[in-house]
């Protein structure tokens, strides 16, 4: 390297551990400059996180379905039907993966397992003014039907602004009996 009389370096002599230093310095910014170009790639902006998992009359319902549960039951919001119900053996490969995926897309509100080893004991759907709809009367007689053929059963409750924490808990009682 040479310095003028200003101080300024001149000229670089390219030893081989000078170009060894350079190319590691290179090495080290081309893969930040990657790894910044991916995770934007990655990153499309179409994905936000929600506010919150229940609706505002979800968390109402939640709160007193909480307060009147047994501590031997616990209960789980928005579970998948295919992590509850499983399709039986002994179908065709066809069949069998067409019962999966009608029920790996659609959820039950709300889960009651039993505490000690969390095996489902029933499912709660909170039907709010959209279950009057056709589509959704359909798709409420699938998952009725499914926990039928599962042997679980399944509470449908109406929304409401309140509930009555004794009528629930009589109703949750009938429904583990």
């Amino acid at each position: 390297m040479t310095v003028c009389a200003t101080g300024f370096i001149v000229g670089i002599m390219l030893t081989p551990k000078v170009l060894v230093i350079a190319a590691f310095a290179l090495f080290v910014v081309l893969a930040v400059l990657r790894a910044v170009f991916l995770r934007r790639r990655r990153n499309t902006g179409v994905y936000y996180a929600k506010k919150s998992l229940f609706t505002p009359a979800e968390r109402s319902f939640l709160a007193v379905l909480e307060a009147v549960l047994s501590s031997d039951v616990r209960v789980f919001g928005k579970v998948r039907l295919e992590d509850i119900i499983g399709v039986k053996s002994g179908l065709e490969r066809d069949e069998r993966q067409a019962a999966r995926n009608r029920i790996t897309s659609k959820h039950v509100d709300f889960l009651l397992v039993r505490a000690g080893d969390l095996a489902p004991l029933a499912g709660i759907e909170l039907d709010d003014s959209s279950h009057e709809r056709e589509d959704r009367r359909q798709r409420d007689e699938f998952v009725d039907a499914a926990f039928a053929s599962a042997d679980l059963p399944l509470l449908h409750v109406t929304v409401k602004k309140s509930y009555d924490p004794a009528e629930l808990e009589a109703a949750i009682d009938k429904l583990l009996a």
